[in-house]
């Protein structure tokens, strides 16, 4: 009887070892977000922010009565070995809102690529129908790891807590079956794929809905041909030469966030 026992106890660490063997970590795909603004925390986050006679903030504080109380936003993000290329998925939006993305509050929209092994990320958006491309090396982002966990979109994932450009606070959900470092952003250096982030101070969070293994299409070519790339500190330099004289110091460096996260 023991010695049945025995082979029992064998074949089943020999089964788990063998699945440990062959487990699968994914090269390529892609993953789709739901990107949550909470709309009327946000703007209330730039009226503390603008300047006493500021004109926009009579009108600010006119849209909180009306304005919803989140925004969805969809992004899709393909990877494929070293690689991620984010992109925004076309929707359709209230007026009101519609209207906040055009200004930049909610969202810039942004189209993003990073090289993790060239440590090369290029962001393009626009501003005021005015493109913008910054090209840069990968954003610095100092992690805590912590023993918390949270299933999303069936991957069990692991809290990180961050702060990046001097001081803004991040928390991330990463899972180690997707190997590749990225997130739906320019936030990175976890050991896996981030599947949720939250940006408590830009008052919007991220989660994956949906993960496929199929062949991505992987965005490399950002940006227009006759776009000039700039690093983030010339972009920040150029938009405080234009924006410095209109916006607090307080509202710029929050605008400024906005656009390189």
């Amino acid at each position: 009887m023991k010695r049945y026992i025995y082979i029992i106890i064998a074949l089943l660490i020999t089964t788990k070892l063998s699945h440990g063997q062959y487990a699968y970590f994914p090269v390529e795909g892609s993953i789709e977000y739901d990107k949550t603004v909470h709309v009327k925390n946000l703007l209330k986050r730039h009226i503390s922010t603008l300047k006493d006679d500021a004109f926009s903030k009579k009108i600010f504080e006119d849209m909180i009565d009306k304005v919803s109380e989140t925004a969805v936003l969809k992004k899709k993000l393909a990877f494929r070995g070293e690689e991620m290329s984010l992109e925004n998925v076309e929707q359709t939006h209230p007026p009101m809102i519609n209207n906040l993305l055009r200004q930049g509050l909610l969202d810039y929209q942004q189209t993003v690529y990073q090289n993790l092994e060239k440590s090369i990320s290029k962001s393009s958006f626009d501003i005021g129908g005015s493109p913008i491309l910054v090209q840069d090396s990968l954003l610095k982002v100092k992690w805590k790891i912590t023993n918390e966990y949270r299933n999303i979109a069936g991957y069990e994932c692991r809290r990180a807590n961050g702060v990046t450009l001097d001081s803004v606070y991040v928390v991330a959900f990463y899972t180690d079956q997707i190997p590749t470092s990225a997130g739906p952003g320019t936030i990175h250096g976890l050991p896996g794929m981030i599947l949720g982030l939250v940006v408590p101070e830009q008052h919007y969070n991220i989660y994956a809905t949906k993960v496929d293994f199929s062949q991505p299409t992987l965005k490399t070519n950002i940006g227009g041909r006759r776009d000039t790339p700039m690093t983030r500190k010339e972009t920040q330099d150029k938009l405080k030469e234009i924006l410095g004289r209109w916006m607090s110091d307080q509202q710029f460096n929050l605008v400024m966030a906005a656009m390189l996260l």
